[in-house]
């Protein structure tokens, strides 16, 4: 028994002019054909697209080692430019603001890094690419320490 608006789905409308699901690869790909970077609305359809992806991801590698910098150097300064506090509770020296605001640019150091490795994990080598030069470039623009290498990328 066929009812009316059921077997073609006719009650729904508009299925013709939905976008197709993002490609989801898992392994290493090279394709520029509907690829999504970290949203929906964020798709690779052309070469145009792939190009600007590719330099907003380049950006992104680089402005979170400029991120990472400004964070180092401001808790470098939090912890010279006061007297340290000697207590148990504040071992670090930093006082309860410090504290909060140390934590909250941590959280989002690490919510940015996570953005990064979920557009690494597109697995699409164009865009493995631009997050990797973002972060060679913006290393070598902002490292200042003797350890830079050794600090390793913040995602868990």
């Amino acid at each position: 028994m066929d009812m009316p608006g059921h077997g073609d789905h006719g009650g729904h409308g508009g299925h013709e002019d939905a976008r197709p699901m993002c490609a989801m690869n898992m392994a290493l790909n090279w394709s520029t054909d509907n690829v999504c970077v970290l949203f929906d609305f964020w798709r690779i359809t052309s070469g145009m697209s792939l190009v600007f992806s590719c330099a907003a991801v380049f950006a992104l590698g680089y402005l979170y080692e400029l991120s990472r910098t400004r964070v180092r150097s401001w808790e470098l300064a939090q912890l010279t430019g006061r007297a340290r506090l000697e207590t148990p509770l504040v071992a670090d020296g930093l006082g309860r603001s410090a504290r909060w605001m140390r934590a909250v640019m941590y959280g989002l150091l690490v919510a940015y890094s996570y953005s990064l490795m979920l557009i690494f994990m597109t697995y699409n080598g164009f865009l493995i690419l631009a997050v990797i030069g973002g972060a060679i470039a913006g290393h070598y623009a902002y490292a200042t320490d003797a350890l830079g290498a050794v600090r390793g990328a913040n995602c868990h």
